[in-house]
């Protein structure tokens, strides 16, 4: 192997094996010359407007093969047969050397050798590979240049006639046949091969004057301008990836990866395009497939992703910025990468209001934050009955210039049930919010609920202890909520009620509080509620009760857009508003004594 980088091999799978029965091929014109052509009427294709029989290639007495290619026995006992990477055998014929067992490793510590055929890749490993996107499970590939191990996403490439470390998505060449198109079918236009091609480096594929890529599906025998079209099996790398191998797959027969053709390389670029490292098909007719439905890709733009969900049908999509909802703040990131790819200047970006500028570069992403309240930094608030939303605009400017140019917006959105955490009974109805814009969803809000040991609500019994208290005594009952926006938003009582077990669903159900009033004004006192992020009451309990569980429902409510105050009336009339109502808080078990000696 030479050290100029990983070599992709010229010769099939199938030359590993000592199988002489022979090999399914398309045609007599796939066999070698030392080989027999059988052509079976057998199993021959139904309804296929190009019929086909069962043609097999089996070498001849005196070589050794699989019918594609055949090796002379006596000349190739001399070294004069195998490609490199390959090594001789009287039986098997050419076969692959692992280049990873050897005992002089062929990449260099940390990396990790991947042996292939005829070949071997360098790969970054797992704990170091740190340019390989979250979530991907593509290996980057290193390459050797003059003994120079090359940085990742860069491989060794003949630049003015010199080989060095380079960018293979800014040093390609363009292939722009028409007759690769999904749609172009071979017996009615003539078949093509990739086998003879003198393939060179790296690749993009055109139509006509547009960039293209190769179709991640299965493609119908006969299209591509060829017998066999090619395909890949696996997604396409992502940006952060680097240099990947992808295998690559044949549709012959009902078989839509019958032949599994050598690997080849691929690296994403920005702009939404794919640069590949194509190799020799193993014979023909075999020819590598341009998908003509992701012509839309060309389209998007730079903080664009083109995706598809079923691999046929593709769009454009924002790709979403890194947002933090946090109880206090909002966070907004956008990598480097990016920023850099689009031309972006990261200093110069600001919110809605251009005074907050303030930025930290921290592990390759840009990182920006505002406080969570209405009005800072040009933050915006609006509620439903369910939800609060708070939104802003990152605009960042081209690095020509911030005045003159016309700066890149990323309207993003936190949204924040307006619920405790035990709070579920609620449908979700979040506000309708723009397209493109980033939504995440952020932390509840926190409710607690304590028994008090007199008026003054300032001394409460320890929580989650049972509480005695002396016969005809009073409860009284403090309720807060964690909530940053204390000017707009207030809790409120909705009803509170006892059982004598800790489930609020329990039967039967004593109410001291219902519909937001109290349902005894002689027993029951609402002290606060509606009014703020507290609320209170007192109640005097009668009855023979072993113990019992107090539970309260509460609501948020926005005091802006909703009548907040309970009004009671003698007939407990409820006030009409959008706050939310919650499941009940519990505090208990509570008992009675007739006295505490």
């Amino acid at each position: 192997m030479t050290s100029s980088g990983v070599l992709m091999v010229l010769l099939f799978f199938k030359h590993v094996t000592a199988d002489n029965s022979g090999t399914v091929v398309t045609s007599c014109e796939a066999c070698h010359d030392q080989a027999t052509c059988l052509d079976s009427p057998v199993e021959r294709e139904r309804g296929d407007a190009f019929q086909t029989g069962s043609v097999t290639c089996t070498c001849q007495d005196g070589f050794v093969g699989d019918g594609i290619t055949c090796y002379d026995l006596e000349f190739c006992a001399k070294g004069f047969c195998c490609c490199q990477g390959y090594g001789w055998s009287s039986e098997l014929g050419c076969v692959d050397v692992d280049e990873c067992s050897l005992p002089d490793q062929p990449c260099s510590p940390p990396q990790v050798c991947e042996n292939t055929p005829g070949s071997f890749n360098c790969l970054v490993p797992h704990e170091d590979d740190l340019h390989s996107s979250p979530g991907s499970d593509s290996r980057s590939v290193q390459f050797q240049c003059g003994g120079r191990r090359c940085p990742v996403g860069e491989d060794c490439i003949s630049v003015g006639g010199t080989s060095l470390c380079a960018d293979p998505c800014l040093h390609y060449s363009v292939l722009n046949d028409d007759w690769r198109s999904t749609t172009n079918y071979g017996p009615a236009n003539g078949y093509h091969c990739d086998s003879s091609v003198n393939w060179q480096g790296w690749y993009r594929l055109f139509l006509g004057n547009t960039s293209v890529q190769m179709p991640e599906r299965c493609v119908e025998k006969y299209m591509c301008g060829t017998e066999i079209p090619l395909w890949l099996p696996l997604a396409h790398p992502q940006l952060l990836d680097g240099v990947v191998q992808r295998s690559v797959c044949g549709h012959y027969y009902y078989d839509c990866c019958y032949w599994r053709q050598n690997p080849i390389h691929v690296k994403a670029c920005y702009g939404n395009y794919y640069v590949y490292k194509f190799v020799p098909t193993t014979t023909c007719n075999m020819a590598y497939c341009a998908d003509v439905n992701t012509t839309v890709c060309s389209t998007c733009g730079v903080f664009d992703a083109c995706v598809s969900d079923n691999e046929t049908n593709w769009r454009c999509e924002r790709k979403a910025p890194e947002l933090v909802c946090g109880r206090s703040l909002l966070k907004v990131g956008l990598p480097n990468v990016y920023l850099e790819a689009a031309g972006l200047d990261a200093s110069s970006a600001h919110l809605a209001d251009h005074r907050c500028s303030a930025h930290e570069d921290r592990n390759g992403t840009v990182w920006y934050q505002v406080e969570r309240r209405e009005g800072r930094c040009g933050n915006t608030l609006e509620t439903n009955a369910t939800h609060a939303v708070f939104s802003n605009s990152l605009f960042v400017y081209p690095v020509d210039g911030r005045n003159d140019s016309r700066p890149f917006g990323f309207p993003f959105s936190c949204v924040y049930p307006l619920e405790t955490e035990s709070s579920l009974d609620v449908a979700i109805r979040p506000l309708p919010l723009t397209d493109h814009k980033v939504v995440r969803v952020g932390a509840k809000a926190k409710a607690s609920m304590s028994l008090y040991r007199d008026t003054n609500y300032t001394q409460p019994y320890p929580a989650g202890q049972p509480v005695t208290l002396i016969a005809g005594s009073s409860l009284y009952v403090g309720v807060s909520v964690e909530e940053s926006e204390a000017e707009r938003f207030v809790v409120v009582l909705e009803d509170c009620y006892t059982t004598e077990s800790p489930s609020p669903d329990n039967l039967p159900q004593t109410y001291m509080i219902q519909d937001r009033c109290p349902t005894n004004r002689t027993q029951v006192t609402v002290e606060e509620s509606g009014s703020s992020l507290r609320a209170r009451f007192s109640a005097l309990l009668q009855g023979d009760y072993r113990y019992i569980f107090l539970h309260c429902s509460l609501s948020l409510c926005d005091q802006r857009s909703s009548s907040c105050t309970p009004v009671c009336s003698r007939r407990r009339s409820r006030s009409v508003s959008k706050s939310i109502r919650l499941k009940p808080l519990t505090i208990g078990p509570i008992t009675w004594a007739q006295s505490l000696e």
